[in-house]
């Protein structure tokens, strides 16, 4: 018999990691963060913002597609100090940040994706590293959020708590939806750059930097430290061929029982 129900392992570990993870408390002292759900379409985003600043202060063209030299990681500032200074991660929130009202923080950008899309990415990309589970395993998840690097629970858990500073604290939180930067790619990265306050970007500089990080081109310039396929161009499958009606079924209970912010997609929520 495990100690504690499925509901109580959810709270106990989303309030541990609350309290516990001080990352993003620590690493504050930027201009922005891209703050991601994994395989959002975070290299993307980056590339793009990188490409404009690259022509705005005409900085060398990046090495590949993961270099941090111009958009950073919080543990690895960007290379250029004459930019506005923008990471990415991760991460959440500490439970402070809701909390301390004179504590300095940066830009938050929340970039989403569908919860079923974004599984199934994360899924071909790591299935190999969780030892070759299927599917429905992945799916099923582990509600301690120990076993996946990204499942299920540790994305809901995502969401509700990017969603109560987006509504706490909209002054410097914003969020943007793949699905609608892929159909508004230049308005929205307009919106984007002003949000983080990058001056002088008008629609011909966001053009330019679309037409340098399309699929292909993003492709052709992998990590070469890194084995797993970042941008994938084979034939795929479609989201639906992977949920069964089992499977769609036990998405959505899960999210009725946990998820309380659902940035618009059409998931239920916890009451």
């Amino acid at each position: 018999m495990p100690l504690l129900s499925e509901k109580q392992y959810f709270h106990f570990y989303t309030i541990n990691q609350r309290w516990s993870n001080a990352s993003l408390i620590r690493r504050r002292h930027f201009d922005g963060h891209i703050v991601s759900m994994k395989q959002s379409g975070t290299h993307w985003l980056k590339n793009m913002l990188s490409h404009i600043m690259i022509e705005l202060y005409d900085l060398p063209v990046l090495a590949h597609i993961q270099d941090d030299s111009i958009i950073g990681h919080t543990k690895s500032p960007p290379k250029y100090k004459n930019i506005p200074q923008i990471v990415h991660s991760h991460g959440h929130p500490h439970g402070l940040t809701l909390r301390v009202p004179f504590i300095h923080f940066p830009r938050y950008l929340l970039l989403m994706r569908d919860l079923r899309d974004g599984l199934v990415s994360h899924y071909e990309r790591f299935k190999d590293y969780y030892g070759g589970v299927d599917f429905p395993t992945y799916l099923y998840g582990d509600v301690r959020q120990k076993r996946f690097r990204s499942d299920i629970y540790s994305r809901i858990r995502y969401m509700n708590e990017w969603g109560d500073m987006l509504a706490a604290k909209p002054e410097y939180t914003a969020s943007v939806c793949y699905e609608t930067l892929q159909k508004e790619t230049v308005p929205e990265m307009l919106r984007i750059c002003e949000f983080f306050r990058i001056p002088k970007v008008d629609e011909g500089v966001v053009e330019r930097a679309i037409e340098a990080t399309t699929r292909e081109k993003m492709a052709a310039k992998p990590n070469p430290d890194v084995e797993t396929v970042v941008v994938r161009t084979e034939h795929k499958k479609t989201t639906d061929d992977y949920f069964t009606p089992e499977l769609k079924k036990f998405l959505e209970e899960t999210c009725g029982k946990y998820l309380r912010h659902n940035f618009g997609y059409n998931y239920p929520t916890a009451a």
